[in-house]
């Protein structure tokens, strides 16, 4: 038996995809010349084999390597694990060149997975399900091009989780399986399979919690979450991230764990939240979040019925941390925001708690919420606007 060392074939020998004791699969097209099976020797690299050429040359180097070793070679876990992040980058590449060929498979859904119980989110780690096909109708309103790159996408996903699956199972001792059970975790979620991927990423946390990753796999569940409007499960994972040392990555957690609550209507918990991110954003980044943060504060704070204008105000002092110009431009979007959803009283109060704060500009301010007055119709919040300015001194 040979062992790794004494097989290193010159680069670019095979495109096979036969991953010898990885698994079956359905028969491929023969025709295809990247389809497993479709010789039994390996092929050499023509010069139109396309951009993944050099990573095709690879993975069938690897391929012809494990079909000649057996478990016991030291390098056979690290052949695996290779295999398996290359059938991973070729999967990313053709849905990519899928999305450029036509955007729609961006809305492409995936396909039905079993859903799991309310509320689980940790489970032990089992065997993931064979990633099962995609609906052929909503296959076949994809342009021409994008239908065959995204056919090609899943293969590849296929197989690599094929080969990260075969790792974790003869070698569970594997160093760097946090990095494996990540890898295996992001192609369930990328193809829609977040109850394959959730015991995959409860394996790494458990099992690797010092791991860098471990806050990695909480985002990538928790966007899935996210996305998919799962609001009471998104909230959870984004919790867990906003633990760990403050970065890029919990400031955004932080943003995304406040809109999660939102959603769910644990307004006090969601402002907390959106205080906290802002902070933590100011320090660490990203620039852009700060501003996502004053974009949403607004729109927040008016989902509370009735609103009190002077909690609102509070609350955009602390999330600004006593920055006037920014805490004005958060008050006068409230108000418009209120005057919008016909809510013209609380808009006009929210006016009043500026005039208290800004009283340089009390008649401007107050001009503005007889307007918002009589834009309602209201002549008796109209009447109350206009004596109001009288007694503030200020000509209605």
């Amino acid at each position: 038996m040979r062992t790794v060392a004494s097989l290193l074939f010159p680069f670019g020998l095979g495109l096979s995809l036969a991953l010898a004791g990885c698994g079956g699969g359905e028969t491929p097209d023969p025709k295809d010349p990247s389809s497993e099976g479709s010789s039994d020797k390996p092929k050499t690299p023509q010069a139109d084999a396309g951009p993944d050429a050099a990573l095709l040359g690879e993975v069938g180097q690897l391929n012809q390597l494990l079909s000649t070793i057996d478990k016991s070679d030291a390098g056979r876990p690290k052949a695996l694990a290779r295999l398996g992040e290359l059938l991973a980058d070729l999967s990313k590449n053709n849905r990519d060149r899928a999305l450029a060929a036509d955007p729609n498979v961006s809305s492409l859904p995936p396909p039905a997975e079993p859903k799991a119980a309310e509320g689980e989110i940790e489970a032990p780690a089992k065997a993931g399900p064979v990633l099962p096909p995609r609906n052929p109708a909503a296959v076949k309103r994809l342009k021409p091009d994008a239908q065959k790159l995204i056919q090609k996408a899943d293969m590849y996903a296929a197989e690599a989780i094929k080969a990260h699956k075969k790792l974790i199972a003869d070698h569970p001792d594997y160093k760097d399986m946090d990095k494996v059970l990540f890898r295996l975790g992001g192609l369930y979620v990328t193809y829609g399979q977040g109850s394959a991927a959730r015991p995959i990423y409860f394996e790494l946390i458990e099992k690797h919690p010092k791991s860098p990753l471990v806050p990695e796999a909480y985002w990538n569940f928790a966007e899935f979450f996210f996305n998919a409007e799962d609001y009471e499960n998104a909230y959870k994972l984004y919790a867990r991230i906003v633990e760990y040392t403050p970065s890029e990555r919990t400031s955004v957690a932080g943003y995304r764990l406040a809109l999660s609550l939102h959603k769910l209507s644990r307004l006090d918990e969601s402002w907390k939240a959106l205080e906290g991110a802002a902070s933590a954003a100011r320090i660490h980044g990203p620039a852009g979040t700060v501003d996502e943060i004053y974009r949403d504060a607004p729109k927040l704070a008016a989902t509370r019925k009735p609103l009190s204008a002077k909690d609102a105000a509070a609350f955009f002092v602390r999330l600004a941390e006593s920055n006037e110009d920014v805490i004005k431009q958060e008050l006068n979007r409230l108000a418009q925001i209120l005057e919008d959803e016909g809510r013209p009283l609380e808009a006009t109060e929210v006016l009043h708690v500026m005039i208290d704060r800004y009283k340089a500009e009390k008649c401007a301010i107050q001009a503005r919420a007889i307007e918002i007055a009589t834009r309602s119709g209201n002549n008796a919040i109209r009447a109350d606007e206009v004596n109001r300015s009288l007694r503030l001194g200020c000509k209605p």
